[in-house]
């Protein structure tokens, strides 16, 4: 008793305005304690969403590397896939005597070896005379950047036949006025009136193509004695070719298709190859 009598006796000594004082400090004190606890669980709570964001971000980075490694994996696949679709495709392009334009393409790709198999060495010099000093501008170039070229083509014999399934000597009356066989003359033979006779017309361009043979001496040239269904131009062996069907007056359509399928170029270098084995050199000068 006389402890809690002291203890309220001493209170109530206190004035009113010291017991104010008191009461605002204690209330200041819990106040300062709860501020001191809320921002330490702030705190508390911002260091666990630093983390987090931390642990986000280094997620992103590895997501962003991952999908770094995805996307040049995916880039190299279809990278790799569009050169074995580029390497099988096959595809038809212009006909005869259009299809110029792509074998000059084609030839000036032409890197090491071009292997040609065709009936004339002025291969549509008469159908298309424009393309075809673009074209045989183009095999001068393979010849002069050391491509080793071997052209296999019609033999005099098959030539003078081809000639004739082509430009027949029935239909010469209205070829001899048609105009490729104006342009021809005109460019070729300028100032000398197209002949009169089916035969000298036959033999000018027989002629015309012995000319072309020795402008493109030091290219290996063989002739066969018996005519080819298909006619191939290969780069490098087995790389790509170009075919085209023969074309007989009205009787074959001229189709040409460039391949870059490997099966395909490979069987045409075989063939060339078999005939190359058999054909002869030229005998051409002389023999009118």
């Amino acid at each position: 008793m006389d402890k809690w009598h002291w203890i309220v006796k001493e209170l109530s000594s206190i004035d009113q305005m010291g017991l104010s004082g008191l009461v605002v400090g204690i209330v200041g004190l819990a106040f300062g304690f709860r501020q001191y606890r809320d921002q330490k669980m702030a705190e508390t709570r911002s260091e666990g969403a630093e983390r987090s964001l931390v642990a986000i971000k280094e997620q992103l980075e590895t997501t962003k590397e991952d999908g770094n490694i995805v996307h040049a994996e995916l880039k190299l696949a279809n990278s790799k896939l569009a050169e074995m679709h580029e390497k099988s495709l096959t595809i038809a392009i212009a006909r005869f005597p259009y299809n110029l334009n792509a074998l000059v393409d084609f030839i000036d790709d032409a890197k090491e070896e071009l292997a040609v198999t065709c009936d004339f060495i002025g291969y549509a010099m008469y159908s298309n005379v424009s393309g075809f000093l673009q074209y045989f501008a183009a095999l001068q170039r393979a010849h002069e950047r050391k491509v080793k070229i071997r052209l296999l083509l019609y033999g005099l014999d098959t030539a003078r036949q081809a000639i004739g399934k082509q430009l027949s000597v029935a239909n010469y009356a209205s070829e001899c006025n048609s105009d490729s066989c104006r342009d021809y003359f005109k460019l070729w033979h300028e100032g000398v009136p197209i002949p009169n006779s089916y035969n000298e017309f036959r033999d000018t361009l027989l002629r015309d193509e012995e000319e072309l043979m020795a402008k493109l001496e030091g290219v290996s040239l063989k002739v066969s004695n018996h005519s080819f269904l298909t006619f191939a131009w290969i780069a490098n062996q087995t790389d790509a070719c170009i075919f085209a069907f023969r074309t007989d007056g009205e009787d074959e359509s001229g189709m040409t298709f460039l391949s870059r399928d490997t099966q395909i170029a490979t069987e045409f270098q075989n063939v060339f190859d078999s005939e190359w084995e058999r054909a002869a050199d030229p005998i051409y000068k002389g023999r009118w």
